[in-house]
């Protein structure tokens, strides 16, 4: 029996390609040859950022499966699953035991490869450490990392999850505003159009002067007079007051994510926001924020599997996964629009070593999350589009509706006439 005939055995209610999908991002890829993905740069990286590193270490992308899924890809050398070039084809194969037996499951084909994320501005630095591909989306969308540092790393209380804050010392604290208008505009002349722009960054204790970069940075891509795409502000939960102050900026989402639902967890994983904010505080301001930018326009993401992570914590998969549904549908009631993305090991993460969640997890998270989906009738971000959503699966399920489901603004035929989905490697 082939390994993917195994798979759908075990789930027959989930479609195989997003159980492979999940698969993928589970374990990571071997990526055998150094043009299956894009070179990525951590930010705190500062070894990764010289020229002669080992290429395969920082090499990110996606690549869309046969039935459609886009996932995002990470080399990970102990990872069961390679990627790997024959002839004028992307083939995936599994090696479950590592004995050598290795099968092919599928021809794949590659995603965008921009030239922009390998270029330098005219000060020598490289536009990939001021933009990033995020997530390596076919749609071409970007995401910004403002602040690079995080406040909570003093007192090793940073995130178990995040590997980009201990991975070396940093460059810069900030992206430079005349090398991100630069690099902005080389990506627009590129691409045409962007899916969707993303901030991002370190986490402050003041979180009034984090919103404070948002803001100054949210300033500097406007005055290139380039039409923005959809702006998302993921940042720490705001008080009201600054929810305001990005909503009267122009950003279009803001992204305050839980990350995990259960309150034991949360301690556990999040031990730098259960002090700075804390959990009640933290879903206060998911709350007001609604009242700020209206209902769906909310996001609140959560790290799927992260809490199988915790030593004592759920007796089984299926609890966790319930815990993590169970916060779902308490973003869905107050008009929050809950999202995932699927727990990634490895790098420099508190957690990175630990095993990733099981595969019946995400059989349980993503079928009652489509349930969710189908109950409620909160409006689609945006920024959502199953080729941009590389590191979930509900952009793959929701395409059952697509009707309703929509494919936004990251998906229009506009982009579709500059960059279609397969660009050449």
């Amino acid at each position: 029996m082939s390994h993917l005939s195994r798979l759908a055995d075990a789930h027959p209610d989930i479609p195989p390609a997003v159980l492979l999908k999940i698969e993928l991002l589970r374990h990571g890829v071997r990526l055998l040859e150094e043009d299956s993905g894009t070179r990525h740069y951590h930010h705190h990286d500062e070894k990764g950022q010289r020229p002669h590193v080992e290429v395969r270490a920082h090499l990110q992308g996606s690549i869309q499966l046969p039935d459609g899924p886009h996932v995002f890809i990470a080399h990970n050398a102990a990872s069961p699953y390679a990627l790997h070039r024959s002839e004028r084809s992307l083939r995936l194969s599994v090696d479950p035991r590592r004995d050598g037996r290795e099968e092919v499951l599928c021809e794949v084909i590659g995603g965008p490869r921009f030239r922009w994320a390998a270029d330098r501005t005219s000060g020598g630095t490289p536009m990939a450490t001021i933009f990033s591909p995020s997530l390596g989306g076919a749609c071409g969308p970007i995401a910004s990392f403002l602040l690079r540092h995080c406040e909570f790393t003093v007192r090793d209380e940073e995130c178990r999850f995040c590997s980009w804050v201990r991975m070396g010392k940093s460059t810069e604290m900030r992206p430079d505003v005349a090398e991100m208008r630069e690099t902005l505009r080389a990506i627009h002349a590129e691409q045409q159009s962007i899916g969707y722009l993303a901030f991002s960054g370190g986490s402050l204790l003041n979180r009034t002067k984090e919103a404070d970069a948002f803001l100054s940075y949210m300033a500097t891509v406007r005055e290139t007079g380039i039409a923005l795409p959809p702006t998302v502000a993921a940042i720490q939960a705001l008080d009201r007051a600054d929810s305001v102050r990005l909503q009267q900026a122009g950003f279009d989402y803001v992204c305050y994510s839980m990350e995990v639902w259960d309150e034991v967890s949360w301690r556990e994983v999040l031990p730098g926001k259960n002090r700075s904010v804390g959990r009640s505080r933290w879903m206060a301001c998911l709350e007001e924020a609604v009242d700020v930018f209206g209902p769906g326009r909310v996001l609140c993401n959560f790290v799927a599997g992260i809490e199988t992570a915790v030593a004592n914590g759920f007796d089984s998969p299926r609890a966790a996964a319930a815990s993590t549904l169970e916060g779902f549908r308490w973003c869905y009631e107050r008009g929050i629009y809950p999202k995932y993305a699927v727990w990634i090991g490895g790098g420099g993460a508190r957690f990175g070593t630990r095993p990733p969640a099981p595969l019946e997890y995400y059989a349980d998270l993503v079928t009652g999350r489509q349930a969710m989906y189908n109950e409620y009738a909160i409006p689609v971000p945006d920024t959502d589009c199953h080729r941009c959503l590389t590191q979930s699966c509900e952009g793959d399920l929701a395409m059952l509706d697509p009707d309703r489901h929509g494919l936004g603004a990251a998906a229009s035929p506009a982009w579709q006439r500059h960059a279609p989905v397969a660009i050449a490697h």
